[in-house]
């Protein structure tokens, strides 16, 4: 029989997991989606003789950056010890996954919805419009960064990672998803829960309009992953391995075909 608080779980998890979809649709359109300014600037080193320009990007500055803070606040604080103990003594802990995935999504919308654009400064910018070969590579290389992300949460574990696996093997009784996997990958779970350091960072920093609002969000995401990431030598070794091991078993499987 399944609880109350089973339940509850269950609709917390089923709700986040579409909400996240949702979200991550809205978001490989406002990272990848080529740009245009509503003007064509110049370079950045010609804005001191132009104080207008400076001025009109205060704002949306200010803005954008504390919408980044709330964003990367909530991440950190949602992953605190204290947000743990908060969960087992409500009864949700196999919700906590859930709750922090569906957090997550909820700021992030907003960051995007609220998002403000500072193209009044730009650093550098590519006319992806006037060339059909530059549009196609342009979109492309953005498509297969997307695609080995999305591999990589399927490598990972997807349904775990957005906190439904949890909810489920709580309902039948099981141990935590986590306990039925290695030592070395817990570790590499505890350090990192999203696949592609290298990918997403070359989606933040490959755009064709460098503004002054999106060298911010590339900046201050690329430091935050940076920091936040904190896989060790260990953590390499064991991701050696598994490659290799998989590439034994493809040799093996390839010789039967």
């Amino acid at each position: 029989m399944v609880s109350c608080k089973q339940f509850l779980a269950f609709l917390i998890a089923i709700i986040s997991f579409v909400y996240t979809f949702y979200v991550l649709g809205h978001l490989i359109h406002f990272l990848s989606a080529p740009r245009k300014p509503s003007k064509m600037y110049t370079w950045v080193f010609n804005l001191l003789d132009n104080q207008s320009r400076l001025e009109t990007a205060y704002g949306p500055i200010v803005f954008n950056t504390l919408y980044l803070i709330l964003f990367i606040c909530q991440h950190s604080f949602m992953k605190s010890k204290y947000i743990n103990i908060v969960m087992h003594n409500m009864g949700l802990a196999s919700a906590e996954r859930a709750i922090y995935s569906l957090t997550s999504s909820f700021c992030l919308r907003y960051l995007i919805k609220n998002w403000s654009s500072a193209s009044s400064i730009v650093i550098w910018q590519i006319d992806v419009d006037s060339n059909d070969w530059i549009w196609w590579s342009f979109v492309i290389l953005h498509s297969i960064l997307w695609l080995i992300i999305a591999g990589g949460s399927v490598i990972m574990d997807l349904p775990e990672i957005l906190g439904i696996k949890q909810v489920y093997y709580d309902i039948k009784n099981y141990a935590e998803p986590l306990a039925y996997k290695s030592f070395e990958l817990r570790m590499l779970y505890d350090h990192i829960r999203h696949p592609s350091f290298i990918g997403l960072t070359i989606i933040l920093w490959f755009t064709n309009l460098m503004s002054l609002d999106r060298l911010l969000l590339a900046t201050m995401l690329t430091a935050y992953m940076y920091f936040a990431w904190s896989t060790d030598r260990s953590d390499l070794e064991y991701q050696k391995y598994q490659l290799q091991q998989k590439k034994k078993e493809l040799k093996t499987n390839l010789k039967y075909l």
